[in-house]
Protein backbone atom coordinates (compact mmCIF):
# COMPACT_ATOMS: atom_id res chain seq x y z
CA UNK A 1 0.00 0.00 0.00
CA UNK A 2 2.99 2.44 0.92
CA UNK A 3 4.55 1.62 -2.64
CA UNK A 4 0.87 2.70 -4.19
CA UNK A 5 0.76 5.90 -2.50
CA UNK A 6 4.13 7.09 -2.92
CA UNK A 7 4.15 6.14 -6.62
CA UNK A 8 0.42 8.49 -6.58
CA UNK A 9 2.41 10.86 -4.99
CA UNK A 10 5.10 11.06 -7.51
CA UNK A 11 2.96 11.27 -10.42
CA UNK A 12 1.27 14.50 -8.78
CA UNK A 13 4.49 16.66 -8.98
CA UNK A 14 5.13 16.69 -12.73
CA UNK A 15 1.16 16.84 -13.34
CA UNK A 16 1.66 20.25 -10.86
CA UNK A 17 4.07 21.78 -12.94
CA UNK A 18 1.90 21.22 -16.25
CA UNK A 19 -1.09 22.85 -14.75
CA UNK A 20 0.95 25.76 -13.68
CA UNK A 21 2.05 26.25 -17.85
CA UNK A 22 -1.22 25.65 -18.96
CA UNK A 23 -2.93 28.52 -16.52
CA UNK A 24 -0.46 30.89 -17.30
CA UNK A 25 -0.18 29.94 -20.89
CA UNK A 26 -4.07 30.64 -21.04
CA UNK A 27 -3.85 33.76 -19.23
CA UNK A 28 -0.76 34.74 -21.93
CA UNK A 29 -3.05 33.65 -24.76
CA UNK A 30 -5.79 36.59 -23.32
CA UNK A 31 -7.24 38.82 -25.99
CA UNK A 32 -6.34 41.38 -23.49
CA UNK A 33 -2.75 42.23 -21.71
CA UNK A 34 -2.14 42.26 -18.13
CA UNK A 35 -1.01 45.90 -18.16
CA UNK A 36 -4.96 46.91 -19.81
CA UNK A 37 -5.68 47.10 -16.43
CA UNK A 38 -3.68 49.99 -15.06
CA UNK A 39 -3.65 52.05 -17.95
CA UNK A 40 -5.80 54.84 -19.68
CA UNK A 41 -6.50 55.43 -23.21
CA UNK A 42 -4.67 58.92 -22.25
CA UNK A 43 -1.58 57.38 -21.09
CA UNK A 44 1.93 57.60 -23.45
CA UNK A 45 3.23 54.85 -25.18
CA UNK A 46 6.46 55.47 -23.09
CA UNK A 47 4.49 55.43 -19.84
CA UNK A 48 3.11 52.35 -21.22
CA UNK A 49 6.23 50.46 -21.65
CA UNK A 50 7.43 51.57 -18.18
CA UNK A 51 4.99 50.29 -16.59
CA UNK A 52 5.33 46.76 -18.94
CA UNK A 53 8.83 46.48 -18.17
CA UNK A 54 8.43 47.10 -14.48
CA UNK A 55 5.98 43.86 -13.94
CA UNK A 56 8.16 42.12 -16.90
CA UNK A 57 5.72 41.57 -19.42
CA UNK A 58 8.57 43.02 -22.06
CA UNK A 59 10.37 39.66 -21.14
CA UNK A 60 10.04 36.31 -23.60
CA UNK A 61 7.19 33.96 -22.70
CA UNK A 62 8.87 31.22 -21.11
CA UNK A 63 10.57 33.87 -18.80
CA UNK A 64 7.76 35.48 -17.40
CA UNK A 65 6.37 31.94 -16.95
CA UNK A 66 9.65 30.97 -14.99
CA UNK A 67 9.79 34.36 -13.08
CA UNK A 68 5.92 33.66 -11.94
CA UNK A 69 6.55 29.98 -10.92
CA UNK A 70 9.32 31.18 -8.84
CA UNK A 71 7.04 33.47 -6.97
CA UNK A 72 5.18 31.24 -7.06
CA UNK A 73 7.29 27.91 -5.48
CA UNK A 74 7.43 30.72 -2.17
CA UNK A 75 4.35 31.06 -1.45
CA UNK A 76 4.10 34.47 -3.24
CA UNK A 77 1.26 34.87 -5.43
CA UNK A 78 1.97 38.80 -6.01
CA UNK A 79 0.27 41.39 -6.06
CA UNK A 80 -3.08 42.79 -7.36
CA UNK A 81 -2.41 45.24 -10.49
CA UNK A 82 -5.68 46.97 -9.11
CA UNK A 83 -5.29 47.28 -5.65
CA UNK A 84 -1.92 46.63 -4.99
CA UNK A 85 -2.61 44.33 -1.83
CA UNK A 86 -1.00 40.84 -1.55
CA UNK A 87 -2.63 38.02 -2.92
CA UNK A 88 -1.65 35.32 -0.75
CA UNK A 89 -3.02 37.92 2.60
CA UNK A 90 -6.08 38.25 0.61
CA UNK A 91 -6.48 34.67 0.30
CA UNK A 92 -6.08 33.84 3.70
CA UNK A 93 -8.52 35.62 4.66
CA UNK A 94 -11.10 34.92 2.16
CA UNK A 95 -10.71 30.79 1.69
CA UNK A 96 -11.39 30.37 5.73
CA UNK A 97 -14.53 32.41 5.28
CA UNK A 98 -15.03 30.44 2.26
CA UNK A 99 -14.91 26.97 4.43
CA UNK A 100 -17.02 28.13 6.98
CA UNK A 101 -20.31 28.46 4.38
CA UNK A 102 -19.51 24.46 2.13
CA UNK A 103 -17.62 23.06 4.37
CA UNK A 104 -20.95 22.52 6.84
CA UNK A 105 -23.06 22.90 3.71
CA UNK A 106 -21.47 19.44 1.93
CA UNK A 107 -21.35 17.61 5.35
CA UNK A 108 -25.39 18.06 5.43
CA UNK A 109 -25.46 17.17 1.91
CA UNK A 110 -23.36 14.60 2.47
CA UNK A 111 -25.44 13.14 5.09
CA UNK A 112 -28.78 13.98 3.84
CA UNK A 113 -27.49 12.34 0.12
CA UNK A 114 -26.76 9.23 2.22
CA UNK A 115 -29.98 8.54 4.38
CA UNK A 116 -32.41 9.54 0.75
CA UNK A 117 -30.44 7.99 -1.28
CA UNK A 118 -29.96 4.41 0.66
CA UNK A 119 -34.07 4.42 1.25
CA UNK A 120 -34.18 5.25 -2.89
CA UNK A 121 -32.28 2.33 -3.42
CA UNK A 122 -34.25 -0.23 -1.28
CA UNK A 123 -37.45 0.32 -2.98
CA UNK A 124 -36.43 0.90 -6.45
CA UNK A 125 -39.61 1.60 -8.84
CA UNK A 126 -41.82 2.12 -5.83
CA UNK A 127 -43.49 5.38 -5.05
CA UNK A 128 -40.64 6.30 -1.89
CA UNK A 129 -37.70 6.00 -5.10
CA UNK A 130 -39.96 7.92 -7.22
CA UNK A 131 -40.07 10.84 -5.19
CA UNK A 132 -36.90 11.14 -4.07
CA UNK A 133 -35.57 10.84 -7.28
CA UNK A 134 -38.21 13.48 -8.18
CA UNK A 135 -36.64 15.76 -5.79
CA UNK A 136 -32.94 15.22 -6.94
CA UNK A 137 -34.77 15.97 -10.29
CA UNK A 138 -35.85 19.77 -9.35
CA UNK A 139 -32.97 20.07 -7.78
CA UNK A 140 -30.09 19.08 -10.74
CA UNK A 141 -32.74 21.39 -12.81
CA UNK A 142 -33.36 24.59 -10.89
CA UNK A 143 -30.39 27.14 -11.40
CA UNK A 144 -28.69 28.05 -8.23
CA UNK A 145 -28.70 31.42 -8.20
CA UNK A 146 -32.92 31.52 -8.85
CA UNK A 147 -33.46 29.46 -5.76
CA UNK A 148 -30.58 32.47 -3.42
CA UNK A 149 -33.11 35.04 -5.50
CA UNK A 150 -36.10 33.35 -4.07
CA UNK A 151 -34.57 33.02 -0.99
CA UNK A 152 -33.42 36.46 -0.75
CA UNK A 153 -37.01 37.68 -2.03
CA UNK A 154 -39.14 35.89 0.47
CA UNK A 155 -37.07 35.87 3.62
CA UNK A 156 -34.69 39.22 3.41
CA UNK A 157 -37.44 41.16 1.83
CA UNK A 158 -41.11 39.68 2.08
CA UNK A 159 -40.71 38.64 6.07
CA UNK A 160 -37.57 40.71 6.14
CA UNK A 161 -36.43 38.13 8.76
CA UNK A 162 -32.75 37.06 7.42
CA UNK A 163 -29.99 39.93 6.26
CA UNK A 164 -29.44 39.26 2.82
CA UNK A 165 -25.62 40.19 2.02
CA UNK A 166 -22.31 39.95 3.82
CA UNK A 167 -21.30 37.81 6.55
CA UNK A 168 -20.97 40.01 9.42
CA UNK A 169 -23.46 43.51 10.29
CA UNK A 170 -20.73 46.28 10.49
CA UNK A 171 -19.86 46.70 13.99
CA UNK A 172 -21.26 42.90 15.20
CA UNK A 173 -18.05 41.02 14.11
CA UNK A 174 -17.75 39.09 17.01
CA UNK A 175 -21.19 38.08 17.28
CA UNK A 176 -22.24 34.28 16.82
CA UNK A 177 -26.14 34.91 16.25
CA UNK A 178 -24.91 37.62 13.70
CA UNK A 179 -22.71 35.24 11.99
CA UNK A 180 -25.91 32.67 11.86
CA UNK A 181 -28.08 34.66 10.59
CA UNK A 182 -26.02 35.89 7.62
CA UNK A 183 -25.00 32.25 7.23
CA UNK A 184 -28.12 30.71 6.98
CA UNK A 185 -29.60 31.24 3.38
CA UNK A 186 -26.47 30.92 1.40
CA UNK A 187 -26.17 27.64 3.78
CA UNK A 188 -29.41 26.10 2.34
CA UNK A 189 -29.01 27.59 -1.36
CA UNK A 190 -25.80 25.52 -1.41
CA UNK A 191 -27.37 22.39 0.43
CA UNK A 192 -30.11 22.13 -1.76
CA UNK A 193 -27.34 22.70 -4.72
CA UNK A 194 -25.24 19.48 -3.42
CA UNK A 195 -27.42 17.15 -2.27
CA UNK A 196 -29.44 16.02 -5.67
CA UNK A 197 -26.41 14.38 -7.29
CA UNK A 198 -24.79 12.89 -3.79
CA UNK A 199 -28.35 11.46 -3.58
CA UNK A 200 -28.26 9.65 -7.17
CA UNK A 201 -25.12 8.24 -6.16
CA UNK A 202 -26.00 6.59 -3.35
CA UNK A 203 -28.97 5.44 -4.43
CA UNK A 204 -27.07 3.64 -7.89
CA UNK A 205 -24.31 2.58 -5.20
CA UNK A 206 -27.21 0.70 -3.54
CA UNK A 207 -29.15 -0.92 -6.47
CA UNK A 208 -25.73 -2.10 -7.39
CA UNK A 209 -24.92 -3.68 -4.18
CA UNK A 210 -28.85 -5.24 -3.94
CA UNK A 211 -28.41 -7.30 -7.76
CA UNK A 212 -24.72 -8.59 -6.84
CA UNK A 213 -24.57 -12.39 -5.92
CA UNK A 214 -23.51 -12.36 -2.63
CA UNK A 215 -27.14 -10.89 -1.57
CA UNK A 216 -28.25 -13.92 -2.67
CA UNK A 217 -26.33 -16.11 -1.14
CA UNK A 218 -27.08 -14.12 2.14
CA UNK A 219 -30.84 -14.65 1.28
CA UNK A 220 -30.23 -18.26 0.86
CA UNK A 221 -28.46 -19.09 4.15
CA UNK A 222 -31.67 -17.32 5.76
CA UNK A 223 -30.45 -14.03 6.56
CA UNK A 224 -33.32 -11.21 7.15
CA UNK A 225 -33.62 -8.59 4.10
CA UNK A 226 -32.94 -5.77 7.17
CA UNK A 227 -29.74 -7.91 8.19
CA UNK A 228 -28.38 -8.05 4.54
CA UNK A 229 -29.27 -4.52 4.17
CA UNK A 230 -27.65 -2.87 6.83
CA UNK A 231 -24.46 -5.26 7.59
CA UNK A 232 -23.67 -5.47 4.46
CA UNK A 233 -25.17 -3.57 1.67
CA UNK A 234 -24.77 -0.05 3.18
CA UNK A 235 -21.12 -1.12 4.33
CA UNK A 236 -20.28 -1.59 0.68
CA UNK A 237 -22.54 1.62 -0.68
CA UNK A 238 -20.58 3.84 1.95
CA UNK A 239 -17.37 2.79 0.86
CA UNK A 240 -17.16 4.09 -1.96
CA UNK A 241 -18.58 7.69 -0.23
CA UNK A 242 -15.24 8.23 1.41
CA UNK A 243 -13.78 9.12 -2.20
CA UNK A 244 -16.06 12.43 -2.11
CA UNK A 245 -14.23 13.22 0.47
CA UNK A 246 -11.30 13.56 -1.44
CA UNK A 247 -13.46 14.86 -4.92
CA UNK A 248 -15.07 17.62 -2.74
CA UNK A 249 -11.70 19.19 -1.84
CA UNK A 250 -11.66 21.41 -4.91
CA UNK A 251 -15.27 22.99 -3.48
CA UNK A 252 -13.94 24.34 -0.66
CA UNK A 253 -12.63 26.78 -2.34
CA UNK A 254 -14.30 27.59 -5.95
CA UNK A 255 -17.37 25.49 -4.97
CA UNK A 256 -19.76 28.65 -4.20
CA UNK A 257 -18.42 31.67 -6.77
CA UNK A 258 -22.28 32.64 -7.84
CA UNK A 259 -23.67 31.91 -4.13
CA UNK A 260 -20.65 33.98 -2.23
CA UNK A 261 -21.38 36.45 -5.35
CA UNK A 262 -25.20 37.01 -5.11
CA UNK A 263 -24.72 37.10 -0.95
CA UNK A 264 -21.75 39.40 -0.77
CA UNK A 265 -20.15 36.56 1.83
CA UNK A 266 -16.45 37.90 1.50
CA UNK A 267 -14.54 34.59 0.13
CA UNK A 268 -12.73 33.60 -2.93
CA UNK A 269 -16.27 34.08 -5.35
CA UNK A 270 -16.35 37.88 -5.29
CA UNK A 271 -12.67 38.30 -4.95
CA UNK A 272 -12.75 36.46 -8.24
CA UNK A 273 -15.35 37.91 -9.94
CA UNK A 274 -14.26 41.52 -9.04
CA UNK A 275 -11.02 40.58 -10.54
CA UNK A 276 -12.18 39.15 -13.79
CA UNK A 277 -14.41 42.64 -14.41
CA UNK A 278 -11.16 44.42 -13.78
CA UNK A 279 -8.55 42.12 -15.89
CA UNK A 280 -6.94 41.90 -12.50
CA UNK A 281 -4.35 38.73 -14.19
CA UNK A 282 -2.71 37.75 -11.27
CA UNK A 283 -5.33 37.02 -9.03
CA UNK A 284 -7.33 35.10 -12.05
CA UNK A 285 -4.64 33.05 -12.36
CA UNK A 286 -3.84 32.70 -8.39
CA UNK A 287 -7.55 31.22 -7.97
CA UNK A 288 -7.19 29.23 -10.98
CA UNK A 289 -3.93 27.40 -10.34
CA UNK A 290 -5.48 26.72 -6.82
CA UNK A 291 -8.44 25.37 -7.68
CA UNK A 292 -6.70 22.92 -10.42
CA UNK A 293 -3.87 22.19 -7.43
CA UNK A 294 -7.12 21.31 -5.34
CA UNK A 295 -8.87 18.98 -8.33
CA UNK A 296 -5.33 17.08 -8.68
CA UNK A 297 -5.12 16.84 -5.02
CA UNK A 298 -8.18 15.87 -4.59
CA UNK A 299 -8.66 13.16 -6.33
CA UNK A 300 -4.65 12.47 -5.07
CA UNK A 301 -6.55 11.91 -1.45
CA UNK A 302 -9.65 10.11 -3.27
CA UNK A 303 -7.26 7.63 -4.69
CA UNK A 304 -5.41 7.31 -0.93
CA UNK A 305 -8.52 7.06 0.90
CA UNK A 306 -9.81 4.17 -1.27
CA UNK A 307 -6.67 2.41 -0.63
CA UNK A 308 -6.75 2.42 2.73
CA UNK A 309 -10.64 1.03 2.84
CA UNK A 310 -10.10 -1.26 0.01
CA UNK A 311 -6.57 -2.27 0.09
CA UNK A 312 -7.39 -4.83 -3.33
CA UNK A 313 -6.65 -1.33 -5.24
CA UNK A 314 -2.74 -1.15 -4.00
CA UNK A 315 -2.32 -4.90 -4.85
CA UNK A 316 -3.85 -4.67 -8.64
CA UNK A 317 -2.03 -1.69 -10.04
CA UNK A 318 1.46 -4.16 -9.10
Amino acid sequence: MAKYILKRVLQVIPLLFIVSFIVFSLIHLAPYDAIDSITTPNMSKETVEILRQRYGLDQPFLVQYFMWLKQILTGDFGHSLVSQQSIAQELAIRIPNTIKLILPAYITALIIAIVLGLVAGANKGKFLDKFIDGICSVGISMPTFWFAMLMIYFFGYKLNALPIIGMHTVGNEDSFLDFLQHFIMPYIVLTVAFFPDLTRYVRSSTMLQLSEDYVMVQQSFGASKKEIFFRHVSKNVLLPIVTQIGLALPMLVTGAIITESIFGWPGIGPYLMSATKALDFPIIMAVMLLSATLVILGNLLSDILYTIVDPRISQGDK
